[in-house]
């Protein structure tokens, strides 16, 4: 493609949004929840609970350490969900954007929505499993996985509204995680954990969820960027 038909096309592009109707207002938190739930594979999210809870148990009995397995496991399998559902951008999708019923912001708090509440419900499971197996106390385990994956969701809900390129969020996501890994070996995580009292997590997770509020609210007043929505 050289660069006139390249510049044909851009033209072509804007008389079409030019001619779309646009939206008259915003679509309602259940219609994006509903729509969002409805792109996820229950199959895949069944595994990724199984997987989650064997793989944290397992890493309990093997270093005797659950807060630890808590805070780093926890976190996982939001993060793969958002590189399946929300981290997987098409860019020649994108210049059609602003064509489609649902903007792209408003999905992306839909989706981001679903995959935390799989979350909370990915570290009920693996609070009880910890528990049971090692009798650490089951909401000190509960609050401690659910830190770090509150403020998982809200940093990358706005790298996502902020950055177009969706692989480099992905990258800043994976290097996130393996920077905490990294602490994990390099000073006693668990000990520093297992000081910390159940209420200095609450405050923790309060805290995060202001954040996280903060970050649905900024999203919600971007720009829209419309997209199709995937079925």
């Amino acid at each position: 493609m050289n660069e006139r038909m390249e510049q044909e096309m851009n033209r072509t592009i804007q008389m079409l949004r030019a001619s779309m109707p646009r939206k008259s207002s915003r679509a309602t938190i259940q219609v994006l929840l509903r729509l969002s739930a409805e792109e996820m594979n229950g199959v895949l999210l069944l595994v990724l609970f199984g997987l989650t809870v064997l793989l944290g148990t397992t890493a309990a009995r093997l270093l005797s350490q659950p807060m630890l397995t808590a805070f780093y496991t926890a976190p996982l399998p939001g993060l793969l969900l958002f590189c399946r559902y929300v981290l997987y951008g098409n860019e020649r999708m994108r210049e059609l954007e602003e064509t489609f019923r649902y903007s792209y912001t408003e999905m992306l708090v839909g989706r981001t929505t679903v995959i935390s509440l799989y979350m909370l419900l990915v570290q009920v499971g693996l609070a009880l499993a910890l528990h049971g197996t090692n009798g650490a106390d089951f909401l000190r385990l509960a609050l401690c996985g659910a830190v770090p994956s509150i403020y998982l969701c809200a940093l990358l809900l706005l790298l996502a509204s902020m950055i177009r390129r969706q692989k480099t969020v992905s990258a800043i996501a994976v290097a996130l995680w393996m920077a905490l890994a990294f602490l994990a070996v390099c000073f006693p995580v668990e000990q520093f954990l297992c000081r910390l009292q159940t209420v200095v997590y609450g405050i923790a997770a309060g805290i995060g969820l202001i954040f996280y509020g903060a970050s649905v609210w900024k999203t919600m007043t971007e720009r829209d960027l419309y997209v199709v929505s995937q079925g």
